[in-house]
């Protein structure tokens, strides 16, 4: 599991992240929703809930990531 990943359902403010082992827990009222899944380095997705009560993201690497951090 990946901590930290920021997941929003899209169009509103709300949302929730994944805690230390990749887990979450969001309460959604319209099974038709989606939600947006993001985290620094990796491809947001965006997941149709499509009436499931469980929805597990794999998250890909994105490919344009910075060659350099300066501090």
């Amino acid at each position: 599991g990946l901590p930290g990943v920021n997941i929003l359902v899209k169009g509103t403010n709300q949302g929730t992240v994944t805690d230390g082992s990749g887990n979450y827990s969001l309460s959604v009222a319209d099974g038709n929703a989606i939600l947006l899944f993001s985290f620094v380095g990796y491809t947001s997705q965006e997941i149709p809930i499509q009436n499931r009560s469980v929805i597990d993201v794999s998250m890909a690497l994105e490919e344009s990531s910075l060659d350099e951090i300066v501090v």
